[in-house]
């Protein structure tokens, strides 16, 4: 592999990978941010996959403005997610933050010496292993159905409100729509959590993330979770499996699934920045 001149131009890093496996795969032939060359600066055990960039260009203070330009920012994220994804499909690859930039070779180097033992360890944990992410979704009618007929203290309030005169049945309504909503928060709680229990048994690691509101989703569902896994590559197939099982047992609650991957293991990766 033939390595680019540097001159005065920072380096743009993507993310380290193991050196070893350089031996049977290639860095994708890809441009890289500022059109130049994607390659290699070896240490030890350890390959950083990086590419020139104009200083000026890409200088903090330059970055600091262009993030502020929505459609910059989108393309040039989207360049360093394929770039990360295209090394994935091939080599074990711990990705760094956007626009992680050093301003010489020989920083690039310390920073490699400083994180060598932390970063050969995590890629080593992270050999043959994928990320998948996995979305759980409610229709807030249909659960709500489930809780009115199902949800042992609704049930109860609502047999004691028949019982009751009715000067005291308005009190108690307010008392019932009350419990109505707090018992719908802690059945969803249920599933979610249930469901969670239930793929640990297939998955290596999780990573719970917050749930996104519907101006994120623009689904008339509700998220109730938000979870990433990583995987043995060879368990995907009895992930996703499994992933249909549970779907199967909370359609009738109203929840569907929505499963993405595989990715490159963005959650279970320490990023480092440094510049």
């Amino acid at each position: 592999m033939t390595l680019a001149k540097i001159g005065t131009d920072f380096l743009y890093v993507y993310g380290v990978i193991l050196t070893e496996e350089l031996q049977h795969s290639e860095i994708p032939s890809l441009k890289g941010i500022d059109q130049k060359p994607i390659y290699t600066k070896k240490y030890k055990d350890l390959a950083a996959v990086i590419t020139p960039v104009n200083a000026p260009s890409f200088s903090q203070q330059q970055i600091d403005l262009l993030v502020k330009d929505a459609e910059w920012l989108k393309e040039k994220a989207f360049h360093h997610h394929e770039v990360i994804a295209a090394m994935h499909k091939n080599t074990t690859v711990l990705p760094l933050s956007f626009c992680t930039i050093f301003q010489k070779e020989t920083t690039l180097e310390s920073f490699l010496s400083e994180q060598y033992d932390a970063f050969y360890q995590k890629l080593l944990s992270l050999k043959s292993k994928q990320e998948w992410n996995v979305k759980m979704f409610c229709l807030k009618d249909k659960a709500l159905e489930y809780v009115l007929d199902h949800n042992p203290a609704v049930l109860e309030l609502k047999e004691k409100l028949t019982f009751m005169p009715k000067g005291k049945q308005f009190l108690m309504k307010k008392n019932l729509e009350n419990l109505i909503a707090a018992q719908f928060e802690v059945e969803q709680m249920k599933w979610w959590q249930a469901t969670n229990q239930e793929l640990l048994s297939v998955v290596h690691e999780v990573n719970l993330r917050k749930n996104w509101g519907k101006e994120v989703t623009e689904r008339k569902e509700d998220m109730i979770m938000n979870a990433d896994y990583l995987i043995e590559t060879s368990n995907t197939e009895q992930f996703l499996n499994k992933v249909q099982e549970i779907e199967k047992t909370y359609t009738t609650l109203g929840c569907t699934f929505h499963v993405t991957g595989p990715w490159p293991p963005y959650h279970f990766s320490k990023m480092e920045k440094e510049t």
